[in-house]
């Protein structure tokens, strides 16, 4: 995918516009992702085959087009109207053949023009592609004025423009100017070229199937350095380059991310004036690499963010990889900085518990499975269980879109799932004879304003589903049986809008993203991601009416979890979390004792851990305590104890509690910890004990 802008961005009223975000994909087709309304709009085909890459060039003034690499080695040049209705993708070039799949491309201005005439956008820009063959080409731009009729054999784009009082059209000229050929030391099959990168000085930097990082003169074809991204050889699937273009960095199927760097222009230009008859060479130099990933990295980017305590935004290299989680390194200190892990996991989980039947269901891609649990003969301890003797059943969804959600009432009586586009529901007829439990799952026909998709779901015992819809909307549905309970009939009983009120839905975090219902069934509470008041809601079931709405705290909410007695919980992405009194409409005598923000009195051990908390639990029997979930670890709470200075690990000696990040600073948090740590006065205390590894 790849993200642009555009003078078509910015309308008369200068408000601010989310950028645009064109993607593609290998069968042929493009479109454009519309965060408004959270869907893909304009999607076309690209008549070429499938789509292998994306660019778009670095200028700001030549925004609002795109190049696509093909199947069938063209390069199709796209422009995105913003203006018009539900956007607008418009072909206006098409490149001569390279005669393999473009698997990459790099779009360099060269030229300097396009600043007074949208009509030049497109002349003095240079197009480097990575064909299949093994090799690099280059294409150049040229503008050129016609005031004649056009040839139909030319491969080029018109626009219109008045110059001299008369009209004409202004046509650009793609023209192959350039081959670099690409090694393959004596093999077989051409070297592939995943990836290329150009700089303003006319660098070509291009990651190979053979694991070599090369740099190329752009203007030349000649080879300038080459560099090995791992031992193995393994594949360059990614490059990236800083700001200052005074550091690369690449990574790939070996997943650590390496940085080629060289010294800036303003070193050289201290050493020319001492020595003027030298010309400066910049040099590149293999620095150093982080490992942080398990799988192959797929993807570098570079992004900004403004730190606490700096005037300037921060620098951050951010790398994606197919294990799920990103990483971001600080690009100007990327040798002692340590790299900052994000995980990607959902608040909400994919399985639920239906405590009557004792069955536990999974949401899959495409169906839901369902698991009995059998007693167990072991007072304490754990047991493992085999999960194709417990599988009772797995309910099949024909869809072509993957299952988001699912949810199973307590008395295992219905259960419910949902995809993109629709909402399903299902009567469960559960007989148990001699210990088997069988199970026939019905499909309940909805009308049409129940089956809106949702986010979010969750049965409240009294045969009420409530649903957080795509659109931000919370729909209580009834279901309601027959004398015979052999048919049901749905109906949309409430509809709640209270907490959409003020919120612009055009904003990334307007959706519902985690639902609970409290113990007695009574309330309701909701949340988004968002950090602002009226992140999370709270509604009264039995009224149908908006309760409360919380309010801000000083980071982002991940989770809610209703307590006993009235309490709902709220975890942040700062690993803190605080405790409500829903009746009161108030903090929590607890959170009060602890001062705010709570962060600060929390163990650092806990808050500055890179993973989010994205689960609160409960244990039934006792309110006060709780357990605090997230990617790599849990943390066991008990509100009735003190809390110590500092949190013990479970085990005691393991690695990862010896790399515990103690610095709670945005500005330091990508820093190395001291080695000497201060040791915790509470000994005694097993309070916010935090377990790095667990087994069944």
């Amino acid at each position: 995918m790849n993200s642009h802008g555009s003078k078509d961005v910015v309308n008369k009223k200068k408000k601010s516009v989310l950028p645009s975000l064109i993607g593609a994909s290998r069968d042929g087709t493009l479109f454009h992702l519309d965060f408004s309304t959270k869907r893909q709009t304009t999607v076309i085909g690209s008549g070429a085959g499938g789509v292998f890459c994306l660019t778009t060039c670095k200028v700001a003034s030549r925004g609002g087009y795109f190049a696509a690499g093909c199947e069938d080695g063209t390069i199709k040049l796209y422009r995105h109207h913003v203006n018009r209705r539900n956007g607008g993708l418009e072909l206006v070039s098409t490149l001569p053949s390279a005669g393999n799949a473009i698997l990459s491309l790099a779009w360099l201005d060269v030229g300097g023009r396009g600043k007074n005439c949208e009509g030049y956008s497109l002349g003095g820009t240079v197009i480097f592609a990575g064909v299949a063959d093994g090799t690099i080409r280059r294409f150049d731009c040229v503008t050129s004025v016609a005031t004649s009729s056009i040839s139909t054999g030319l491969v080029l784009s018109t626009s219109d423009s008045q110059m001299g009082g008369s009209k004409t059209s202004l046509v650009h000229r793609w023209k192959p100017t350039l081959r670099m050929v690409v090694e393959n030391r004596g093999l077989r099959e051409s070297t592939k070229i995943w990836a290329l990168q150009a700089l303003s000085d006319g660098t070509v930097i291009s990651g190979d199937s053979l694991g070599n990082v090369q740099f190329w003169d752009g203007i030349m074809g000649t080879m300038l350095q080459s560099f090995n991204q791992s031992e193995s050889g393994a594949d360059v699937l990614c490059l990236a380059v800083s700001d200052d273009e005074n550091k690369v960095f690449a990574s790939g199927v070996d997943t650590r991310v390496m940085c080629i760097q060289r010294s800036g222009l303003a070193s050289q230009n201290a050493n020319a004036n001492m020595n003027p008859d030298a010309a400066p060479i910049r040099k590149w130099i293999n620095t150093c690499a982080h490992r942080k990933h398990t799988h192959d990295v797929r993807a570098l980017a570079i992004c900004h963010k403004m730190a606490t305590g700096h005037k300037r935004k921060m620098e951050l290299l951010v790398s994606g990889s197919i294990d799920t989680r990103l990483c971001t390194y600080v690009t100007n200190d990327f040798k002692s900085s340590r790299p900052r892990i994000w995980f990607n996991w959902s608040s909400i989980s994919p399985m639920c518990l239906s405590r009557e039947h004792r069955l536990i269901s999974v949401t899959r891609s495409d169906g839901v499975d369902l698991y009995r649990i059998h007693g167990s003969n072991r007072a304490h301890g754990t047991e493992e269980k085999d999960e194709s003797k417990c599988l009772i059943q797995t309910i099949s969804i024909k869809s072509p879109f993957n299952l988001t959600c699912s949810t199973i009432s307590d008395d295992g009586k219905f259960l419910a799932a949902s995809d993109a586009t629709a909402l399903y529901v299902f009567s469960l007829n559960v007989q148990e004879e001699n210990g088997t439990l069988d199970l026939n799952p019905t499909k309940i026909r909805l009308p049409k304003e129940c089956r809106r998709p949702s986010i979010a779901m969750r049965f409240d015992g009294a045969q009420r589903l409530v649903c957080a819809t795509v659109d931000g909307t919370i729909n209580i549905l009834r279901l309601e049986s027959s004398e015979d309970e052999s048919t049901f009939h749905v109906s949309l009983e409430h509809v709640f809008k209270e907490h959409l009120d003020g919120i612009d839905c055009s904003c990334y975090n307007s959706g519902i993203v985690g639902l609970d219902i409290s113990l007695d069934r009574k309330m309701l509470s909701v949340m988004r991601f968002s950090q602002s008041k009226g992140s999370v809601h709270v509604f009264s079931l039995e009224t149908l009416s908006h309760w409360w709405s919380l309010p801000e705290i000083e980071s982002t909410s991940t989770c809610i979890k209703f307590l006993g007695e009235g309490s709902l919980a709220v975890g942040c992405s700062n690993n803190s979390f605080y405790i409500f009194n829903v009746q009161q409409r108030e903090l929590s005598n607890w959170s009060h004792d602890m001062g705010l923000p709570i962060v600060k009195s929390l163990p650092k051990e806990l808050s500055s851990r890179a993973e989010p908390l994205s689960r609160i639990l409960m244990t039934p029997m006792m309110h006060q305590k709780l357990i605090l979930g997230a990617h790599g670890f849990f943390c066991v709470v008990d509100l009735d104890k003190p809390v110590p200075d500092k949190s013990k690990p479970y085990p005691p000696n393991s690695l990862r509690a010896k790399r515990s990040i103690v610095d709670d600073e945005d500005s330091d948090l990508y820093r190395s910890p001291s080695k000497k740590q201060k040791c915790s006065s509470n000994e005694g205390n097993n309070n916010f004990t935090i377990c790095l590894r667990y087994s069944h």
